[in-house]
């Protein structure tokens, strides 16, 4: 339950040495490099920086392209290959052999685009043209026209060929032919004289003409046209293969594009923070931020690389906003994706992760609430990380599920449910959420209390800290007495008791609460505006009421699944398989939609309802310079790790 102290760096050393000391906070990995300037440094190059973006887009690019060629595939939960340091050097120095192959990909890619637009091209022509393949000559000598013929061909609505028919058998110089369908459409050709051209072609045009240009064919029929068409969609066939084939014969490469990428990465990470830098001719200025228990072993490194060095370390001033580092133990800390995913706590603030971890996992079990659900989570995730041999600081998520699961075998054994049955006996059966709910409901409430509480001693623990024992008495211890009278006044027993603590807390809410108002009348309006807050803490009471409610439909819907089962199990061995096969699925159905939604309402839990007793948020995270994998990791020189 701690946020990592920080210290401030400040570093003035030899430019020589910049890009060495760069290269090792990088593997260093606890300096979150600050601006040392408002401009960015002068000298430092932006072609340069420019063309590493350029050169990492691309890399990406191509490994895009190439990745369902890689065997590899995605690395899950940050396990990344390692790779020696050697073989990284070895890829760096064979650079412009894989940006060619990049470039060889873009061409690939462009001439891919080429061929898709030829495609479409011979598609089209093919539909346009298919139909004409009846016509024995090529259309510019056979539309040809003459002094005393016109020639047109062109597509009518099949519905008004009889009529254009019978209109040109009236026409005494008029022919009409039809070449073959188009759809709904037929294609004609028309010729006819010069002295019934007007009359043709209104008739034409009645009968919804279009005329037809032939204008691509040149001199071939459109049969030639046609087969020209498919044998060049035959060759953009073919071509395509090859470059298919082509491509694929680059996965080799994949292994070396992934140790370049990380490489330039890495290179781009340094030349941004070089970026921040103040420099000089011959000096660069380095401002930043250190973990307090990575200081001495930070100042020994940079010493080593740089002896010329100048090097201070110094507490952050009440003017800072130093970043914010969280620090837990083995338990605690995979919640603190819980903490993150609100906002990180203020720097003179406290880290709430360790008093919210055992909430956490007991709402996330009173939620799911099925023992077997829980029994499946506590034991299937650790053996599927253990299978896949996956580092703790990168498996947090999956570490709060376990936890999750083992709260919920505790509350499934409670509730007695185990994948929708109750297998206990009654007198082992300390809740029952359907047949006798009030009892199961007053223990959310407890809980929810509880929870509200701890947040109230949170926020009383950093008044005292910070010297001021006045606010936690009239903000959170007085607010605590006043509650738990309430509650003493609802028994006849401490009734008289429950008035006398109620009043006495009133009093000092009603006082203290504006302390810092000087008039007496707006001290005490004041008091009364935060007495009328008491009607909050009745609706976050009543918030958790959803731990009942998520509860009940868990159970609820595994006993219905089973009901259904049940009437198809006794239909022999088919039955039996049918049924088998629907448990496995309806319960694990069940059992994702309730994690997803124990996982929600728990954080909702924690950030309405707990944090807004105490927590003060605003912090940003600690961004280090230092090697951020997204294929391969490339291992530190021997002799230079971290």
């Amino acid at each position: 339950m701690a946020i990592v102290e920080m210290k401030r760096l400040t570093l003035l050393a030899p430019k020589a040495d910049r890009e060495k000391l760069l290269r090792t906070l990088q593997r260093l990995g606890c300096v979150q490099v600050e601006s040392a300037q408002e401009e960015p440094a002068a000298g430092t190059d932006e072609a340069e920086l420019t063309r590493t973006q350029e050169l990492l887009q691309r890399l990406a690019w191509a490994l895009r392209k190439l990745s369902k060629y890689d065997d590899a595939g995605k690395p899950m939960f940050g396990a990344y290959p390692e790779i020696p340091h050697e073989e990284a050097e070895r890829a760096l120095a064979d650079q412009a052999r894989y940006v060619g192959l990049v470039e060889r990909l873009e061409g690939f890619e462009r001439r891919q685009g080429e061929l898709r637009g030829i495609e479409a091209r011979s598609q089209a022509a093919l539909q346009q043209y298919t139909p004409w393949q009846a016509m024995d000559e090529a259309p510019a000598r056979a539309l040809a026209p003459t002094a005393r013929v016109l020639y047109v061909a062109g597509t009518i609505q099949a519905r008004n060929l009889q009529k254009l028919e019978e209109t040109f058998l009236q026409l005494e110089y008029a022919a009409l032919s039809v070449v073959g369908p188009s759809r709904e459409k037929l294609c004609v050709v028309a010729a006819m004289h010069r002295q019934v051209e007007k009359e043709a072609m209104a008739a034409l045009e009645e009968a919804g003409f279009a005329g037809e240009s032939f204008a691509a064919l040149g001199d071939q029929t459109p049969a030639q046209y046609v087969q020209g068409l498919h044998t060049q969609l035959e060759e953009v066939t073919r071509e395509r293969a090859q470059i298919d084939a082509d491509t694929a014969a680059m996965a080799g490469d994949i292994r070396g594009l992934k140790i370049l990428y990380e490489a330039t990465a890495q290179r781009l990470e340094r030349q941004k923070a070089a970026q921040r830098f103040a420099v000089t001719e011959t000096t660069f200025l380095l401002r930043g931020w250190v973990p307090a228990p990575a200081a001495e072993p930070t100042a020994e490194r940079i010493r080593k690389i740089s002896p010329a060095c100048a090097m201070e370390f110094t507490d952050p001033t009440d003017e800072d906003a130093p970043p914010i580092q969280l620090s837990n133990n083995r338990f605690a800390s995979p919640f603190e994706s819980v903490v993150e995913g609100y906002s990180l706590p203020d720097y003179r603030g406290i880290d709430p992760t360790a008093v919210m971890a055992p909430f956490y996992a007991c709402l996330f079990g009173m939620m799911v609430s099925d023992a077997g659900y829980g029994l499946i989570m506590a034991l299937l995730i650790p053996v599927f990380m253990k299978v896949k041999k996956i580092k703790f600081e990168n498996a947090k998520m999956l570490y709060l599920l376990t936890y999750g699961g083992i709260a919920t075998v505790i509350w499934g054994l409670v509730y007695n449910t185990v994948f929708g049955f109750n297998p206990l006996p009654d007198s082992l059966w300390l809740l029952d959420s359907v047949n006798n709910s009030l009892p199961v409901m007053a223990v959310c409430l407890a809980v929810g209390a509880l929870h509200l509480f701890t947040g109230l001693g949170v926020a009383a623990y950093m008044n005292f800290k910070r010297g001021d024992p006045l606010a936690a008495l009239a903000d959170q211890i007085a607010w605590f007495t006043l509650l738990c009278g309430a509650g003493l006044l609802l028994l006849p027993q401490t009734k008289q008791a429950g008035t006398v603590v109620v009043a006495a807390s009133a009093v000092i809410i009603l006082l203290f609460t504006k302390r810092g108002e000087r008039n007496p009348f707006k001290r005490i309006f004041g008091g009364l505006g935060a007495l009328y807050g008491v009607t909050s803490w009745v609706s976050d009471l009543l918030s958790y009421m959803r731990l009942f409610g998520m509860g009940l439909a868990t159970g609820v819907i595994g006993m219905v699944f089973n009901q259904l089962i049940g009437m198809i199990w006794g239909a022999g061995i088919v039955g039996k398989a049918i049924g088998a096969a629907l448990f496995v699925f309806c319960h694990g159905f069940n059992l994702g939609i309730n994690v997803l939604g124990a996982y929600v309402h728990s954080c909702r839990l924690q950030y309405i309802e707990f944090f807004g007793k105490f927590y003060e948020d605003g912090g940003r995270p600690f961004s280090p310079l230092t090697s951020k994998p997204k294929y391969v990791s490339i291992e530190p020189e021997r002799g230079d790790a971290a």
